[in-house]
């Protein structure tokens, strides 16, 4: 082995020296006034198709070596070594991890498709893999090697876990941010990332299980110059979208596509946001609802509002404004419109008719009503300028201000056969129509919940909407004023599992070619009234046949004490999902710490992060102090004041914390991890509904190495209700 890591090394030097003599070049390319296009090609030669990531690619050119033989009829070189990284050096044989020989690396398979000179040329090249090697390489120096696989020696066939288990164990700064997993990818996780099969791929992941990863990596995978997608149209940073849970969630895996070799350009939002600026109404949105809803019949009219059935009702509701509108201007007659004083022209009833029928005949190009309605004043001003030549060239260099007088006329003449439709208010006289609502949403609502229905409207206005209005809102804006343009060409949506099906339409009216990542786990949906409760419930907006839902069981945050305990959670609320399978990683069993009183469970709690940092490894942690209530939440903070601890800080969804100890509220931790995960206040208050039962599983699967927790007086049933075998558990009632 000391003969294979000394060529290893000599091979790390030459490539290393290769990749600063390219970034030599580029520096002196770049200080060149004028750079004649005849050299920039040798350069380009030079510094292959990657050239953007060289400095990315100096601490770590590469990570695995693949040997193989070429079997196929027209192989040139019947032994090959090739390496993998995250950036293609092609003099150096070194691959990008998106090449399709990639493939051989993260698969047992045998063979792997070749492109040729086009798209659509494409072979399938037989192998036999001699050797797999993976080089553990950090600031430009080799630091190990091991063959995970040789075929003329008994072992392992598959990639092993040992670079993988160890990047699971890292505490401290290694966590702060999300990370790239070129390293690690899974052969399940390759086949998600890599799938070109199906335009639209739903991954239903147990917490923990690499969604998130998965997604970025499909993103850098699909915009590399090896994917397959056939089309003249593919995905570019531009035209590609990713949709996370939270501000928090996307300042924490920021740092992911750079270091894919993903260029600026792919635009990182959440949903609100997004929504926000694609709405040509402004609107008060309340989030009024989380885990309030108890009335079944409010209940269903909540979640009937996110659902493709009010899309559709909203679809007609238009359609029978539009018609109106119709008869109303057929029934317009010509009108004069006074130019100047004592000067003025006839609009002909024909000019109106002419105008009516050419706006909308632009109903179908995805034209809002209001937009419409411009269209309309717009020509019939026209006609009449058209018309009366002769004004309009004694108008001089006033004729501006003549179009204005004109349009402003016919507007007022023609505003009640065709008014501007108000987003807010028609939303609510929609909704307060029983009998409407009834007609329309046919048999998806009872009249019981049209009645109930009617009741919350009439808060609306002066009270503001609710969160569970806005993707109706947002679509019926889109209706009247055509805010929603197609321009992405992939779309990523993460913690899909709370993204409501009106919401999915809206992105679908913004894709080009319906070419989705979807990424969820449906056990994880806290709001019971919006959200999807099963992914089939897409295939209206993503089409039936072009989706895959892909399954992704292995959790990899947490250790297998924590993940086993999780999973007695889960089974309360959802025996339908298959439970997460836990990595097979040691560590600290979960906790539960009793205590007298709240005041006595947060000092312990103060004094307990001392003593966490105490433990091996544990000295960079970061924690998460999570709870539930808002008052519990509030005494905490003040016990940490009160104790001298100022190094504690608020985490909210609009950013994310780098303090090594945040306090937050469970909801506000969606997606992200922590190495050690304190839960407070889980006592009779914390009562056995189902959505609590949600809250704290979500609060226990965002621990990796660390979970206790804390309780005052009388245990919460939820925890009664489950097996604390395997537990650690601690009475403090004498502290």
């Amino acid at each position: 082995m000391e003969q294979a890591y000394e060529e290893e090394r000599k091979k790390l030097e030459r490539v290393i020296q290769h990749i600063e003599a390219g970034q030599s070049q580029l520096k002196l390319a770049g200080q060149t006034p004028v750079h004649p296009r005849a050299s920039a090609a040798p350069l380009k030669e030079f510094l292959g198709e990657y050239g953007d990531g060289l400095n990315l690619a100096l601490a770590q050119p590469y990570f695995g070596r693949i040997d193989y033989a070429d079997l196929s009829d027209t192989a040139i070189r019947p032994d090959m070594s090739i390496y993998i990284g995250a950036t293609q050096i092609m003099k150096e044989d070194v691959c990008s991890w998106t090449a399709p020989v990639a493939r051989l690396w993260y698969t047992n398979e045998s063979s792997y498709t070749a492109r040729g000179q086009g798209r659509r040329s494409e072979r399938n090249i037989p192998v036999r893999v001699d050797l797999k090697r993976f080089l553990r390489i950090r600031d430009k120096q080799l630091l190990e090697i091991n063959d995970i696989f040789r075929r003329m020696l008994a072992g392992p066939t598959d990639i092993d876990k040992s670079a993988l288990a160890d990047a699971l164990s890292s505490v401290g700064e290694d966590g702060r941010r999300l990370q790239a997993i070129i390293e690690t990818i899974e052969p399940h996780q390759y086949e998600a990332i890599a799938n070109q099969r199906n335009p639209a791929l739903i991954v239903q992941g147990a917490p923990g299980s690499g969604k998130s990863e998965i997604g970025l990596h499909r993103i850098a995978y699909l915009l590399s110059p090896f994917n397959e997608i056939e089309s003249a149209t593919p995905p570019t940073p531009e035209t590609t979208l990713f949709i996370g849970p939270s501000k928090a969630f996307l300042e924490y895996a920021r740092d992911v596509l750079p270091t894919l070799n993903v260029s600026a350009g792919v635009q990182q939002t959440t949903l609100r946001d997004w929504f926000l600026d694609r709405r040509a109404t402004r609107l008060r949105v309340r989030d009024g609802l989380l885990g309030n809803l108890n009335d079944q019949g409010r209940m269903k009219v909540e979640t009937f509002k996110g659902s493709l059935a009010m899309a559709d009702m909203l679809d007609k509701h238009v359609r029978r404004l539009t018609e109106r509108v119709r008869r109303q201007c057929r029934a317009l007659s010509g009108f004069p419109i006074e130019i100047d004083a004592g000067r003025s022209v006839q609009v002909m009833t024909s000019d109106i008719q002419k105008s009516l029928q050419a706006a909308l005949a632009r109903a179908s190009d995805g034209t809002g009503l209001n937009s419409r309605r411009q269209t309309f004043l717009r020509l019939a001003a026209d006609a009449v300028l058209e018309r009366y030549w002769e004004i309009r060239d004694a108008f001089g260099e006033d004729t501006e201000s003549r179009r204005r007088t004109v349009s402003r006329q016919v507007a007022e003449y023609c505003n009640d056969a065709w008014p501007r439709y108000d987003v807010r208010r028609s939303y609510v006289a929609l909704l307060q129509d029983v009998d409407t609502v009834l007609r329309l949403a046919r048999n998806n609502l009872s009249e019981d919940e049209a009645h109930t229905l009617k009741v919350s409207a009439g808060r609306m206005l002066d009270g503001g909407f609710l969160d569970s209005d806005e993707g109706a809102l947002t679509y019926l804006d889109h209706l009247f004023n055509g805010t929603i343009k197609r321009q992405y060409r992939h779309i990523v949506v993460d913690e899909a599992q709370d993204v409501s099906p009106i919401e999915f339409k809206l992105l679908s009216l913004a894709s080009t070619n319906n070419l989705f990542t979807v990424l969820g786990d449906l056990a994880q949906r806290l709001t019971p009234y919006r959200g999807i409760h099963r992914w089939r419930a897409l295939d209206r907006v993503l089409g039936r046949a072009e989706t895959a839902v892909q399954y992704a069981r292995l959790s990899y945050r947490s250790n297998k004490h924590i993940t086993r305990f999780n999973n007695r959670i889960l089974r309360l609320f959802n025996k339908s999902l298959p439970a997460p399978t836990p990595f097979d990683r040691d560590g600290h069993r979960p906790e539960i710490h009793r205590h007298s009183t709240n005041n006595a469970m947060h000092r312990c709690v103060i004094e307990d992060l001392s003593r966490i940092r105490s433990l091996p490894g544990f000295s960079d942690a970061r924690i998460a102090i999570l709870a539930r209530d808002r008052n519990i939440f509030n005494e905490f903070y003040t016990g940490c004041v009160d104790a001298g601890r100022d190094d504690i800080e608020f985490a909210d969804r609009s950013s994310f914390s780098t303090s090594r100890t945040i306090l937050a509220q469970i909801p506000e931790v969606r997606g992200l991890e922590y190495d050690a995960v304190i839960v407070l206040g889980v006592n009779v208050s914390f009562s056995n509904t189902e959505f609590n039962q949600k809250l704290l599983y979500l609060a226990t699967t965002r621990a990796k190495h660390y979970l206790a927790i804390h309780w005052a007086r009388r245990i919460s049933p939820i925890l009664t209700d489950i097996s604390l075998r395997g537990i650690r558990e601690v009475d403090r009632r004498n502290q």
